[in-house]
């Protein structure tokens, strides 16, 4: 039986410091209700929103459609899109190469992972990004197993899809 409502998080859950804001922001919005009642709630929803929004892929298979949008509350916000069905999840290496500081004349190299959607229409939806090539196949594997779909490792050499 095909699971009707599939979620799926892109972005990573906020971070300690993220959250240490968000509190201080709605102490500060607490305390200036008294002062000033529209104001403080503004910054109490202010500190709340990033406490319960992220960026989520949601596929409706009962309808057949879905939605790249931010999820608030367990609700997805975004424009919904026929789902034409997917070919496979891929796998890519991006290097990227930045000029050197001011101590250094060497450029820089990073290496990041990308995974994709590849929609039967030949949209792809941006998955997941992680310098940890482990950490983006860890990430992308429920997907692939509830589409039922195959992950194609593009960081191989002369790897083609």
């Amino acid at each position: 039986m095909e699971t009707p409502l599939l979620r799926y998080r892109l972005t990573d859950p906020i971070g300690f410091s993220t959250k240490l804001y968000a509190v201080i922001i709605v102490a500060g919005g607490i305390w200036l209700f008294t002062l000033y009642p529209l104001v403080g709630v503004l910054m109490i929803l202010f500190g709340i929103f990033p406490l319960i929004q992220y960026k989520c892929l949601e596929l409706d298979l009962c309808q057949g459609t879905y939605c790249l949008g931010v999820n608030i509350l367990g609700r997805t916000v975004g424009t919904r899109e026929p789902y034409p069905g997917s070919k496979c999840i891929f796998l890519k290496k991006n290097r990227s190469t930045s000029s050197g500081s001011h101590r250094s004349w060497r450029p820089t190299v990073s290496t990041s992972f990308d995974s994709y959607l590849w929609l039967e229409d030949g949209t792809k939806i941006p998955l997941s990004c992680d310098s940890n090539k482990e950490t983006v196949m860890l990430r992308i594997q429920p997907l692939a197993q509830e589409l039922q779909t195959e992950i194609k490792d593009l960081t191989a050499p002369l790897s083609h899809i």
